[in-house]
C-alpha cells in the first residue's frame, strides 16, 4: 500500500488519516501501527521524522515528542498505542483485530500491555539496553541511551533489574504460544489473527531482529536492536520467533522500509 510523503507542517493541517514516524529506526511501536494500517487497508499521509530534528511542531500539535503520532482528520493526535488501535479498529472495523468475545478481548488487551504498555517488555527491554549501555565505556558514544534513559525513567537499580523481567515476560509469551499451539491454533488469542500477534511481530525485532535483507538498517543500528543478554536469549525461545516469522509471512509487509 503506498503513502503519501509529507512533512509534519503539512501533517497538521491536513486531513485523513496522518501517521508520524521516525526514519530509519525500527520502533516496535512504529512497526506495529504501520503493520495494523496495512492489513486494515487504511490510506494515510506518512511524515518520517529524522532523529535528532526539532521536534516542537510535533509538540504543539499533539502535547508530546513521542513517536508514532497517528491523527484523524481534526480529531486530536494520539501517541498512545491503544489509542491508535482503538482508532485504527473504528476507521477499518474489518478484518477486526480486537476480538469480539469479552473474554479474549479481556486477554489481548492484557497481554499488549505487558507487551507495549509502560513497564511492559518492549519498555522494560529499552532499559536493559540503556543500563548495557550506560554501563559498558565508550557504549554510548552516540548520546542515544542517555536520552532514552531519561525519557524511560531510567536508574541503575531499574536497569540492573531489567533483564530478569523482560525474560520472565518472554516465558509467559512462550507458554501462551505453546498452550494456543496445543489446543490446534496459530495465534496468541482465539483461531484468529489479532492485534496482539502484529505486536509481537513487531517487538520481537528489538529483540532479534528480522534478517538484513527483509529489514534492511544500518548495521550499527541492528547491533543497538540485537540482545546478546544471556538471560534474555535464553528466553527467547524458538516458538516466538516461528511465530513472528509467520505472522511476518502470511499478514504483513516484506522487506520492512524503515524510511
Amino acid at each position: 500500500m503506498k503513502q503519501e510523503r509529507i512533512d509534519i507542517e503539512q501533517a497538521r493541517r491536513a486531513i485523513g488519516l496522518r501517521l508520524v514516524t521516525l526514519s530509519m529506526v525500527p520502533s516496535p511501536w512504529s512497526e506495529a501501527l504501520k503493520g495494523i494500517l496495512h492489513i486494515k487497508q487504511l490510506p494515510h499521509a506518512r511524515v518520517a521524522h529524522v532523529f535528532g530534528s526539532p521536534t516542537q511542531t510535533l509538540q504543539d500539535w499533539s502535547g508530546q515528542d513521542s513517536f508514532p503520532v497517528i491523527a484523524w482528520n481534526d480529531e486530536r493526535p494520539l501517541s498512545r498505542w491503544i489509542d491508535q488501535l482503538n482508532l485504527a479498529e473504528r476507521l477499518a472495523p474489518t478484518p477486526r483485530l480486537i476480538p469480539e468475545r469479552f473474554e479474549d478481548r479481556v486477554l489481548m488487551f492484557g497481554y499488549c500491555n505487558e507487551l507495549c504498555g509502560e513497564n511492559g517488555i518492549g519498555w522494560t527491554e529499552r532499559l536493559r539496553a540503556v543500563h548495557e549501555q550506560l554501563t559498558t565505556p565508550g557504549g554510548d558514544s552516540m548520546g542515544v541511551s542517555a536520552y532514552l534513559g531519561k525519557k524511560y525513567g531510567y536508574t541503575p537499580e531499574i536497569g540492573a533489574r531489567a533483564a530478569e523481567r523482560v525474560a520472565a515476560g518472554l516465558t509467559a509469551l512462550a507458554a501462551r504460544l505453546e498452550q494456543q499451539k496445543g489446543r490446534g491454533s496459530r495465534f496468541f488469542i482465539g483461531d484468529s489473527l489479532s492485534a496482539m500477534d502484529i505486536y509481537w511481530a513487531a517487538f520481537s525485532n528489538m529483540l532479534k531482529p528480522l534478517p538484513p535483507k527483509l529489514m534492511p538498517m544500518h548495521e550499527r543500528m541492528r547491533a543497538m536492536f540485537t540482545t546478546t543478554d544471556p538471560t534474555v536469549v535464553a528466553a527467547l525461545k524458538p516458538i516466538l520467533i516461528e511465530h513472528r516469522d509467520f505472522i511476518f509471512k502470511n499478514y504483513l509487509e516484506l522487506p520492512i522500509d524503515l524510511s
